[in-house]
């Protein structure tokens, strides 16, 4: 009896096995816009982040991931939108996780939670930020993405986010940051206290303003920010940063230049503007995608 053998090509077992591994996981996030919640673990477990996403036709193995910081409104489904035909446009995914304001405030979303209610510096594990790498990780678990690295953007309220998460984080994966039309700065000087400088936070958490300014941040104002809202923080220690978010953001550029050119360490940060542009990050994400992807500063 003749039996015959059969040869089953490398190239199709390989895709057998890819095609099982991937059908073995139901996979959280998929082409096209929708929300996944994220449960915080650590010092915030017990607490839900809903993320937002858009993710384009093409192949999402190769596309960036950007994460994108909302405002005060906390309208992170309004921030995806904005940014969603960008991404389009652009071929990244965006990320808009959304922070509430029960579950953290002000201090904790804003100026995360660097110091606790007692006005103690608290250590970096218990800040927000590390939860954005944590959904980074989310995502890639629960995604085809293969990214080794993101970027970051805020605006308003989420511009104070981000340039505070470079200030007071390890960030190893981030890429690039945008902070945008924030309403006022941490300045990286232990003059100041926190939150408008960083105090004595060097000596009591290991604060590092050169690593802060060798990492890669733009900040993008629009030039026509220039109302002072109810909603722009009119402190003494605020409005000595200028009187208008523009000025805000021209003041704590200059200063963290001139201050690195002091230390003699590298400052890897550009300032950009968004010509004609007021306080709204629906006009300002356009001007941001083209000075992270487009590269037009």
């Amino acid at each position: 009896m003749n039996r015959k053998s059969f040869f089953i090509p490398a190239s199709l077992l390989i895709a057998a096995v890819l095609l099982f591994s991937c059908g073995s996981k139901e996979l959280l996030f998929t082409e096209g816009t929708g929300s996944v919640p994220f449960s915080c673990r650590g010092p915030y477990a017990g607490k839900t982040i809903e993320i937002y996403y858009h993710i384009p036709d093409g192949d999402v193995r190769t596309m960036p991931v950007q994460v994108v910081m909302h405002g005060m409104g906390r309208n992170a489904d309004g921030y995806r939108n904005h940014w969603a035909k960008l991404a389009d446009q652009y071929g990244f995914i965006v990320l808009t996780p959304f922070f509430s304001e029960e579950a953290f405030p002000e201090i904790a979303y804003q100026q995360g939670n660097v110091k606790d209610e007692s006005g103690s510096f608290v250590s970096k594990d218990e800040m927000t930020y590390p939860i954005i790498s944590e959904i980074f990780h989310f995502f890639k678990d629960n995604s085809l993405s293969r990214a080794k690295k993101y970027n970051i953007y805020g605006h308003s309220a989420g511009g104070q986010f981000v340039h505070r998460y470079l200030l007071f984080n390890d960030t190893p994966e981030l890429d690039m940051a945008v902070a945008a039309n924030a309403g006022w700065y941490t300045f990286p000087t232990d003059t100041i206290d926190y939150p408008y400088g960083i105090g004595d936070s060097a000596e009591k958490i290991g604060t590092d303003v050169d690593a802060f300014y060798g990492k890669r941040m733009i900040v993008l104002l629009g030039d026509a920010d220039t109302l002072r809202q109810s909603s722009l923080r009119q402190t003494p220690e605020a409005d000595a940063q200028g009187l208008t978010r523009l000025e805000r953001g021209e003041t704590f550029f200059e200063f963290c230049k001139e201050d690195a050119a002091r230390r003699g360490v590298p400052f890897n940060w550009e300032k950009a503007y968004a010509p004609g542009v007021g306080h709204s990050d629906g006009k300002m994400a356009p001007d941001a995608a083209r000075v992270l992807y487009g590269r037009d500063l």
